[in-house]
């Protein structure tokens, strides 16, 4: 018999992503963007902007293992 009072984890208050399965996908998406790349688009801004995104998707993902990181 399936528990029914299980629930979709949900990401920390403030988060732009409604599940955690939704931050997952998210990170897999911007991996392949980001490999995807061609070389003469690879700016400083480029680098920044992807910088932040992947900070930001890794806080999420291992708020989602268990080990989110201090503050």
């Amino acid at each position: 018999m399936a528990d029914e009072s299980y629930e979709e984890p949900h990401p920390s208050p403030g988060s732009v992503y409604e599940t955690d399965q939704e931050v997952i996908e998210e990170a897999v998406r911007m991996l392949r963007e980001l490999d995807d790349t061609p070389l003469h688009q690879m700016t400083p801004l480029f680098y920044q902007h992807g910088y932040e995104e992947l900070r930001m998707l890794t806080s999420e993902l291992l708020r989602i293992l268990g080990s989110a990181p201090r503050d």
